[in-house]
């Protein structure tokens, strides 16, 4: 077959991307405008409906804006469903094997929660949870032109929260970025997404999974090693409680609930012994000194990023937290310090490392722009031209026992086809594993050579008409957010610039804004 046949148009097939249970997706030339497009051809109707009926509750949210994936198009012919969205060159897990999985920079790992906090945000306006936030459903934009823009993808598993919060024992998320409600049992709600962000963002700060659990137990068991026991509240609620943990015998230590050791769990649900963790940092603290090279005498660029890193960290706490009632949403997330550069702008604003922070959220940001006015768009792929990469490393359920549907869920978890490449489980809404190997559409993004690290000097050749424009946040979405980023995020400074050959000097203005938190924290709908 050399092309698909749509009731419109004609699809011509350039390659296969990937494949596995669900189908395939298919690079493939749109004959009337030459668009290069990804088909995702979807062996059963269930799952394609499950999806698209998404997709459309998202048509009118603007996917550039928001950072979602566009569905340009739906049909059926031969038996099978095709969508065929934009296409993106990679995924994040794609980019973390180029690299190595070499650890991500701090301001790069902000350019990426910043937009994905704002996919979240728009996902619970509408009240759907995505269900399986992970670095494969996180793709990169024209990484060459617009380092580090991201776009959600893959919104198969995705749910209205109305309708699927009275579910027992839901099986959704990835294993890794699995929400303690899921694992436990507990009421959820769309903060299971924040979990996974969670996760998502330190996994690019450590260059691997922050929590790579081999099944159910052993996944609670490292969450716990490194953050602690969940409070006995949760425990006392949650229904697969008893599953991991038992009654403690001697509650002097304040604590009613103690995880089970790995004989008691392996006698009753596990086949497999689990091998000791190798990996498992001691404290979310830890994610602050990872990676980090010591000096004796740190200057004030030394000072400001590692300022940036607890930032980044008191973020990933709050996403982190066991209790969905307590954790972070995506609003209050956007006023964070480390997202506003609040405090980075009022102690660093002098440093280097504030002023490429700022260039390389613009670059990333400045999509709009460049999209809007061809003239001015190869001013952001300056941007590359100065990049070099740096390494600091390299639904009803049978009526089974509950220990074998936790056996049940584990090998579900484990298992993964596909052709070659590293393989990721994940499992569709019709209970079937699939994997994605996103493929590069250009000769950059798989060498090493051309992926932007730390931007070097010469960065700031990043050019604008105007703070607001150079970073693309008066088009930031609704006047909330967009006040406390145009507030924030464009500082006071005097920064020199090149605008096509010439220099101006830009004016940022500075605003503080107090982060709302704590009593005024959205809650979790319950069921």
């Amino acid at each position: 077959m050399t092309s698909i046949l749509s009731h419109n148009d004609t699809y011509n097939i350039i390659q296969f991307i990937g494949e596995g249970a669900y189908g395939e997706v298919i690079c493939c030339r749109k004959r009337s405008s030459s668009q290069f497009v990804a088909i995702k051809a979807l062996k059963y109707d269930s799952c394609s409906a499950a999806e698209v009926r998404m997709l459309k509750l998202l048509q009118n949210v603007d996917g550039d804006k928001f950072h979602i994936v566009k569905l340009l198009e739906c049909f059926h012919r031969d038996a099978k469903s095709y969508l065929v969205f934009e296409l993106m060159e990679q995924n994040l897990q794609d980019f973390q094997i180029a690299n190595n999985f070499a650890p991500l920079p701090v301001k790069h790992i902000r350019t990426i929660a910043i937009q994905l906090l704002r996919a979240l945000q728009k996902l619970k306006e509408l009240s759907i949870i995505h269900t399986d936030i992970k670095p494969d459903n996180i793709m990169l934009v024209e990484h060459m032109r617009f380092p580090f823009r991201v776009k959600v993808i893959d919104f198969g598993s995705a749910s209205i929260l109305p309708e699927v919060q009275h579910i027992q024992d839901p099986y959704i998320q990835a294993r890794y970025y699995r929400s303690p409600e899921i694992l436990l049992g507990l009421p959820f709600c769309e903060k299971l997404d924040m979990w996974s962000l969670g996760c998502v963002l330190a996994e690019l700060r450590l260059g691997r999974p922050l929590y790579p659990g081999k099944n159910q137990y052993d996944q609670i068991r490292i969450i716990i090693e490194t953050q602690g026991q969940p409070q006995d509240h949760l425990l006392n609620q949650a229904s697969k409680a008893h599953l991991f943990f038992k009654r403690n015998s001697c509650p002097q230590s304040g604590r009613h609930w103690q995880l089970k050791s790995l004989s008691e769990c392996q006698m009753k649900m596990f086949a497999e012994p689990l091998e000791p963790r190798r990996h498992t940092l001691k404290s979310l603290d830890e994610l602050e000194t990872f990676s980090i090279i010591q000096t004796l005498f740190p200057n004030g660029e030394d000072i400001a990023e590692f300022h940036d890193r607890n930032s980044m960290v008191g973020l990933v706490k709050r996403m982190l937290n066991f209790d969905p009632k307590n954790r972070i949403s995506p609003r209050t997330a956007l006023r964070h310090p480390f997202i506003t550069m609040e405090q980075l702008e009022k102690n660093y604003k002098h440093t280097k490392y504030f002023e490429l922070s700022v260039q390389g959220l613009g670059a990333a940001l400045n999509y709009f722009r460049a999209e809007n006015n061809r003239n001015n768009s190869h001013l952001l792929q300056e941007s590359h031209n100065a990049n070099t990469v740096h390494h600091d490393s390299m639904q009803d359920q049978p009526n089974y026992s509950a220990a074998f549907v936790q056996t049940v869920i584990d090998k579900r978890d484990n298992f993964t086809v596909g052709k070659s490449g590293k393989m990721h489980g994940h499992m569709t809404p019709c209970g079937e594993t699939i994997s994605l190997v996103h493929q590069s559409f250009t000769p950059y993004t798989r060498d090493a050579r051309y992926l932007p690290y730390p931007y070097q000097e010469n960065c700031h050749q990043i050019s604008c008409c105007n703070a607001n424009k150079q970073l693309g946040l008066e088009d930031f979405g609704e006047q909330e957010s967009e006040e406390v980023y145009l507030e924030n995020i464009a500082p006071k400074q005097n920064i020199k610039r090149h605008n096509l050959g010439s220099e101006m000097e830009m004016n940022f203005s500075q605003v503080h804004v107090n982060e709302v938190e704590g009593l005024e924290e959205e809650k979790c709908l319950e069921k």
